[in-house]
């Protein structure tokens, strides 16, 4: 018979097999605390409930793995898995200090930072030649938050730092609803400076250009929309201006395009007035400067309207976002971390240029059909007709023809700097550092389409170096983009040109116009009356072309039809003819 102690709540067997030694109080010691005793065996020592008896197995499941496993890998490994941990951790740390990307920039643009520091700066603070600013932007906001939320509130402190008295705002909104118009409406109310602020209620897509589709349905184009709606928002430096100017005209020395995104104001100015600045004369040296905007903290965003300094597209939009082709001039200077990336076309969602290439100082609009009164995206060079050079003003155009596009903001790029050549502003090795088109990105102004995102950019660049392997590895490993083979035709030079005539792909011998490098073999056009539609709400789509090119120029977002084509057309329900040539993806639908 194995001895006993009994005590108020437990029963202990004194010879128990694990010959464990309890040492016990004594009875005295319990006195006045059986409760307490048994309220805290049911809290912490035996749950009740299923759930936690539950965890409380999986706990000791896990805890009886990691020994056994621990026990089991040899040494060797485990000194290895910490060496590689410790590998980790000091690249990490080491990366933003001894191979900063982007975090460190010229000691002039902290200054202007710091001229502006604080809840409420002064006017102008960022503007020290007090330059003659002109701001545009397009709005589609049916929700109404872009005029009432933090994309106003950013757009007016810009205003603020230039100093109301040197800016000129043009927003132009369409398609908005009543709560985008009346927001609209509060937003004028609150700008200090001289404005253009309209908002349409409606853009018919009557009298745009199209193309025509394999079926003969026509098609307006995305692009052409996209052009016509921008130049809306410019339409203020088509016209004379009788306030407070020369001549009669008010001279502008910069404008500002913005889209519809998130940024810092003072990184703004600092495009302005900051971006590969001139030590003679401490002044910005640019045809134009783009900002680079990000869908995700480490993915670039507008690849559609990048070409490197050699005119190649880049679709690994990952870090150092241009490849080795050609001299490889924009990956050397992302590499050496210039804040002038010398490029031949941009965007980023916000464009700084000189004015003097697209204001009208003259006492008459410019002659030609696309500046007449009622003609609806005429910026345009006919392939079958060039006849016209570039001239400026520069407006913003669109390729008009068939599975043949361009991004309106590339062409307007590469119109800028024809501009400037016959100007005789181009090239200037001496004072444009050595880029032939004078446009350069700033990699140290970069800006998002959401809140959440760029935030993560100011994280996600301090790493941003190590993305390097990536992108080397995608390059080497994935097919090349297929580029375009009228890359290096310049304007005036007669080439070989193939496109689509209706019927079949025809190659045809066409003069050279501006902008081919920008070309590729997709088409996006707007959906039957513009409607919107998935979950994008995109009132637009890629096409599917058809087969049958001789030339290589393999298409990027868009998709070849089989060679049966013809007859899927005919056998496809007539309520699905609508969307046949459509390539749609997932938030497409």
């Amino acid at each position: 018979m194995k001895d006993t102690i009994t005590y108020d709540h437990c029963l202990y067997d004194t010879d128990s097999d694990d010959h464990e030694t309890h040492e016990f109080l004594r009875r005295s010691s319990w006195d006045g605390h059986a409760e307490n005793l048994t309220h805290l065996h049911n809290k912490y020592i035996s749950p009740t409930k299923p759930y936690l008896l539950k965890a409380q197995r999986f706990l000791l499941r896990l805890r009886l793995l990691r020994r056994t496993a621990w026990r089991r890998t040899p040494r060797p490994l485990i000194i290895l898995a910490k060496c590689l941990l410790l590998f980790i951790t000091s690249i990490l740390i080491l990366t933003p200090i001894f191979l900063p990307s982007y975090n460190n920039p010229p000691i002039h643009y902290s200054r202007l930072a710091h001229s502006c520091r604080g809840t409420n700066p002064k006017d102008g603070c960022a503007n020290l030649w007090n330059d003659q600013v002109f701001i545009a932007t397009i709005l589609y906001d049916k929700s109404g938050k872009l005029a009432s939320g933090p994309f106003a509130d950013r757009l007016l402190k810009l205003i603020h730092i230039l100093g109301p008295e040197n800016v000129f705002l043009s927003i132009y909104e369409n398609d908005s609803g009543p709560k985008g118009k009346e927001a609209l409406e509060r937003l004028k109310a609150r700008v200090p400076c001289r404005n253009s602020i309209v908002s349409e209620d409606h853009v018919s897509l009557d009298g745009f250009p199209t193309v025509t589709l394999p079926d003969g349905t026509p098609r307006v184009k995305r692009v052409a929309y996209l052009a016509e709606l921008r130049n809306r928002a410019l339409r203020p430096l088509d016209r004379k201006n009788q306030q407070n100017g020369v001549d009669g005209v008010r001279k502008f020395d910069k404008v500002l395009f913005l889209n519809d995104i998130v940024f810092d104001p003072v990184d703004a100015a600092n495009l302005l007035f900051s971006t590969n600045v001139d030590p003679a004369t401490n002044k910005a040296n640019y045809v134009a400067a783009c900002a680079m905007d990000f869908w995700f903290g480490h993915r670039m965003y507008d690849i559609y309207a990048m070409r490197d300094a050699d005119g190649y597209a880049s679709y690994q939009a990952i870090y150092p976002f241009f490849g080795d082709r050609g001299r490889g001039l924009s990956r050397r200077d992302v590499l050496e971390s210039k804040d002038a990336v010398r490029v031949k076309s941009c965007w980023g969602g916000v464009m700084a240029m000189q004015a003097r290439y697209v204001q009208n100082v003259e006492e008459e609009k410019p002659k030609g059909r696309a500046w007449e009164e009622g003609v609806v995206a005429g910026h345009a060079i006919d392939p079958e007709n060039n006849t016209v050079a570039v001239t400026g003003p520069v407006r913003f155009r669109h390729e008009p023809g068939a599975y043949y596009d361009a991004c309106e903001c590339c062409l307007f790029s590469a119109d800028l700097t024809q501009v400037a050549k016959k100007m005789g502003d181009l090239p200037a090795p001496e004072t444009m550092k050595g880029s032939e088109s004078g446009i350069y990105v700033n990699p140290y102004v970069r800006v998002a389409y959401e809140e959440g995102v760029y935030k993560m950019i100011h994280v996600v660049r301090l790493w941003e170096k190590l993305i390097r392997v990536i992108y080397d590895l995608q390059t080497k490993w994935l097919e090349p983009v297929a580029q375009n083979p009228w890359r290096t035709v310049q304007e005036g030079e007669t080439f070989e040109e193939e496109i689509w005539n209706g019927n079949g792909w025809e190659v045809r011998n066409h003069t050279g116009r501006p902008g081919l490098f920008c070309g590729v073999r997709d088409m996006q056009v707007l959906r039957v009356g513009g409607k919107r539609a998935g979950k994008s709400g995109n009132n637009w789509a890629n096409t599917r072309m058809p087969p049958g090119q001789k030339m290589k120029f393999r298409t990027w977002w868009g998709e070849i039809l089989p060679a049966s084509w013809r007859q899927d057309y005919k056998d496809v329900p007539a309520e699905k003819k609508e969307t046949f040539f459509y390539k749609l993806y997932s938030w497409d639908t």
